[in-house]
């Protein structure tokens, strides 16, 4: 990969298309290796990011509904993307990656990219926004502090035979919580943690307000909190057969 420079001024955000898929690799592959090869293996980096931004893969999530790529273009190449999911209800949107180039971290690529991802978010309706961002990640928890957001929740991560945690940030204020009744009880939909799933998103649902006990998911194809996730963290609604995709850190995709 040949190094890429940019200015902020140089700088073109635009939705990405399918002859990106190779720049989007290039910037996932160096930008894993530059925040996590002090404590992820080379080859799941490597793995994550083949299995992840293939070009069959890419060209799916292109076209699939609710999933919104930037790309950020400096020179004719892709010095920076975010990938994002878009939630039907609830008016929330997650950050799932926010990468750049590693050559382009001081260069307020970053700090464009991630304001005009707000912006676009914002236009299709979005009003909270949560990002996602492994612990160890120092300088990515930063960057997200110093740009407005706040720590709303953590969670534990299986990568390969270890576990880290993941922080969960959300844009003015916390998650987003969402009452429903079920079988003669009260569940909380967390509108802000999403997983993503082949005919829409799950949510997690909680028995209490506080979000601390996790009662299953939700699915928001059928409305139905019927769903099952077995060893691998594989869920699938028992109403719709709607299945979750693999995504991020998933120990079944790696």
């Amino acid at each position: 990969m040949g190094q890429r420079e940019a200015d902020s001024d140089g700088i073109e955000i635009r939705e990405a298309e399918s002859g990106d898929g190779e720049g989007i690799r290039d910037v996932a592959l160096e930008s894993l290796r530059a925040s996590y090869a002090d404590v992820l293996d080379e080859e799941v980096i490597e793995t994550a990011v083949e299995n992840w931004y293939a070009d069959e893969a890419m060209d799916a999530e292109l076209e699939e509904e609710g999933m919104l790529y930037l790309v950020a273009v400096a020179g004719g190449e892709v010095v920076g993307f975010s990938q994002n999911l878009l939630s039907e209800e609830g008016g929330t949107g997650t950050i799932l990656w926010l990468h750049v180039d590693p050559d382009n971290r001081d260069k307020n690529v970053g700090t464009t990219l991630l304001n005009q991802t707000m912006a676009n978010l914002s236009e299709r309706g979005v009003d909270r926004i949560a990002a996602e961002v492994l612990a160890e990640n120092e300088r990515g928890c930063t960057f997200y502090e110093a740009n407005g957001f706040e720590k709303a929740d953590e969670r534990e991560r299986e990568i390969g035979d270890e576990t880290f945690v993941e922080n969960v940030y959300t844009h003015e204020g916390s998650a987003k919580f969402e009452t429903r009744e079920f079988e003669d009880q009260t569940l909380y939909v967390n509108w802000a943690e999403s997983n993503r799933g082949s005919k829409a998103p799950f949510y997690a649902a909680y028995s209490d307000e506080d979000g601390e006990e996790l009662y299953g998911y939700f699915c928001s194809n059928c409305e139905s909190f019927d769903t099952a996730m077995d060893s691998m963290e594989r869920l699938e609604c028992n109403d719709c057969g709607n299945q979750k995709k693999p995504v991020r850190w998933d120990a079944s995709y790696l």
